[in-house]
This record gives structure tokens, sequence and C-alpha cells, in this order.
């Protein structure tokens, strides 16, 4: 090549500062732009431990949990729930080689360079979102949950349906956050806030002030590749529509990048995108289920077996997994939920006329 990059990276989040940094250690020409590439994160983060890439240190692990997840009944996940230490990813993450340049760019006008779009949320009014409120408290004083769907104190099921999500983020604290999986509108902050703190009050646990506040799309308009160019986490095909999780998919993205991309194909195959239209179909259901069929639907869904579990929560997914996995969760609904899925995954132009 001229002395043009091999890649351009739009965005250092996690996500594009990922793949920059292994791109450049793989002997890739990289130039990245964001307009402040050195600002420092601060979003809790979390991944299923086993899904932490072996070119991370155990050092970018702040604390591990054993959540189970409570539908209507108790469900063991019998899997480890890993919370990063950003400072410590940031840091685990060094441009070195890397040409960045501190301004915005848009996915045009890079000569021959593949382009990798990981510039976030683009403007997406009416997109499905997650919102999520959170406190501190010490560990021991609450279970540790990936989910609890019971509904905290006052909530009626007419109300848009939120979880409490309870996990360490160090040795001596434990996150409780009350967070809207999905919603269109999702519930303010400010709601959910309410809500937590009813569900704390009712179990004696005093909670202090708001640490941490999440409002995110789970979708964003537009294809998610084209000739020369991906996207990344929401603007791609790594942040999970149903659940709002990208950091495994986003770091495991990176090294698969940069083998794709010396290979000469696209990072974002059909696959990926047939697989993330199968997610975007189960965002759909859930968006359409009141609070009480979202409790039905995860009582079922964590009933599966363990395999089916893993496949539609997978930081790395394939059409014929998720395709395995949701068809075992529609055979073992009930028929009111089974009708809310099949119309979710089914295009309004093939059904059939009456």
């Amino acid at each position: 090549m001229s002395g043009g990059p091999d890649l351009v990276v739009l965005g250092l989040g996690p996500a594009g500062r990922a793949l920059a940094h292994r791109a450049a250690a793989a002997g890739l020409t990289v130039r990245a732009f964001d307009p402040a590439p050195d600002a420092r994160w601060r979003r809790t983060l979390g991944l299923w431990a086993d899904e932490l890439p072996d070119w991370l240190s155990d050092g970018v692990v702040a604390a591990v949990s054993s959540p189970a997840v409570i539908a209507r009944t108790r469900h063991a996940l019998r899997r480890d729930y890993a919370v990063l230490d950003v400072d410590a990813l940031q840091d685990a993450l060094p441009l070195d080689g890397v040409d960045v340049r501190a301004e915005r760019a848009g996915r045009d006008g890079h000569d021959d360079a593949f382009v990798v779009d990981a510039r976030g949320p683009s403007a997406s009014s009416g997109a499905p979102r997650q919102t999520a409120a959170g406190v501190l408290v010490p560990v021991g004083s609450h279970d540790e949950l990936w989910m609890d769907w019971r509904p905290a104190p006052g909530v009626p099921d007419s109300a848009p349906a939120s979880f409490l999500y309870a996990v360490r983020v160090s040795e001596d604290a434990l996150l409780l956050e009350e967070t809207c999986l999905a919603g269109a509108p999702a519930p303010a902050v400010d709601e959910l806030q309410a809500r937590l703190r009813a569900r704390l009050a009712d179990r004696g646990i005093a909670a202090g002030a708001l640490y941490e506040q999440v409002d995110f799309p789970l979708l964003s308009p537009g294809p998610r590749r084209g000739r020369g160019w991906c996207g990344l986490g929401v603007r791609g095909t790594t942040l999970h529509p149903a659940t709002g999780y990208s950091v495994a998919g986003s770091l495991a993205f990176a090294d698969d990048a940069v083998a794709a991309l010396h290979a000469g194909r696209n990072p974002v195959g059909p696959d990926a995108v047939a697989a993330h239209r199968l997610r975007a179909a189960a965002l759909r259901a859930l968006l359409g289920m009141s609070a009480h069929e979202q409790r039905a639907f995860f009582e079922v869904f964590f009933g599966l077996p363990d395999r089916h579990i893993r496949a539609f929560l997978s930081g790395r997914p394939t059409t014929t997994t998720n395709a395995a996995a949701m068809a075992a969760a529609f055979a073992a609904a009930p028929w009111g939920l089974r009708r809310r899925l099949a119309r979710a995954v089914t295009p309004p132009g093939s059904r059939p006329r009456r």
C-alpha cells in the first residue's frame, strides 16, 4: 500500500480502542478518530468471566460474582460474571503506533483504508432504550443476582417492567441497579431510582447517593456493513439488542476483525448480520410483552438447557445457535407467549392473509 492506513477506526470507546490496539499490535497501520481520545471511561462494564479474551490479564477484573436469576422461581446460572476495572482496562489497551486524531470524522474520505464505525449511538429518535439507576451497598447486605424480576413494591403490572441487577463491583461493594431491559419509551432514570429505593427500603437496606445512571439505545438505524466498512457496537452487530450487552462481543471482535482484514474479508459477515436480526426480533417480542408476560418469558428462558442460554447470551452469536435457542424458548412457552414470539419473528409481508 501507499502511506495511507490499512484501517480507520471511528470512535475510541472500549470497542473502538480494543480494535485499534489489537490491529496495531498485529502489524496493521491504524488511524483512529475521536474528539476526546484520552477521556476516561466511567460506566460499569461486565461480561461472563469465561468470555474474557486471553490477551487481557486478570488484572482488568475488578470483581467476580456467581449470580442467580429470579423470574418466578430461582435459577442458578452456573457461570461466573465479571465486572471490569475500567481504568485498568483502558490502560491495558495502549494505542502505541496508532495515528490518533483528536477530531470527528465520518466513514467517507479515507481512500483505500477499511473503516470500522465505532462512534456509538447515532440520532435515533424513538429507538428502544435500556435505562437503569444504581447505588452501592456493602457486599453481604444483598444476594448476588444477575436479574431479579420480582416487581418493586408499589409498581403495578401495567407499568413498564424492570428488574434488579445485584453484582459485585469491588471486593467490598455491591452494585444494586434497577434496570429496564428494553422500553420504547423506557422508564426515566428518576422513576427507576424511586423503584430501587422502594425495593431497598422494603428490605431494610440503607441506600446512599446515586452511583450510576444508564440510558442508551439498543438499536441504531441503517445497515451494519457495506463495501469497505462495517459497524461496531450499537452501529454493528456486537451490541445485543435484547440484552444491551456488548463488552464481550466487542473484545472478541477485535481479533476476529484483524483476521478478517488480513484475509481480505469484511469483519461483519452475513451470518453475523442474520444473527443480529434474530436478536432484534427477540427485542421486538420483549417490547410487546407486559411486565407479567416478561416474568413468564424469563421463567421459561432460564429453565432451558444451559447450552441454549449460553448461545443466546453469547458475545459471538451465530444464526444457527440463536435460532435453536429461540426455537427452544418458543416450544417451552405457554400459548399466549408463543403467539407473541411468533409475531415478533415473522416479517409482516410473510404472514398469511385471512
